[in-house]
């Protein structure tokens, strides 16, 4: 398997872009079953990431919103 960047250093659209690369060849038919695994992995990590940016950006919203209902 051709090794993405780190999560770390993508930005969300990056991974989900990942994501969406690597359910594809999961869901490919002619995809040799020895890759499936490190292919589901890699998902499995993409998906933590883009829970956690997303949190992370929720919480900031949320800060904003507070900021500006005290305003």
């Amino acid at each position: 398997m051709k090794k993405g960047k780190d999560t770390s250093e993508k930005s969300y659209k990056e991974a989900i872009a990942e994501l969406e690369e690597l359910v594809a060849k999961i869901e490919d038919p002619l995809t040799n079953i020895e890759e499936i695994s490190s292919y589901v992995k890699r998902s499995l990590e993409l998906v933590n990431y883009c829970q956690l940016q997303l949190r992370s950006y929720k919480e900031e919203i949320d800060k904003l919103s507070k900021k500006e209902s005290h305003d």
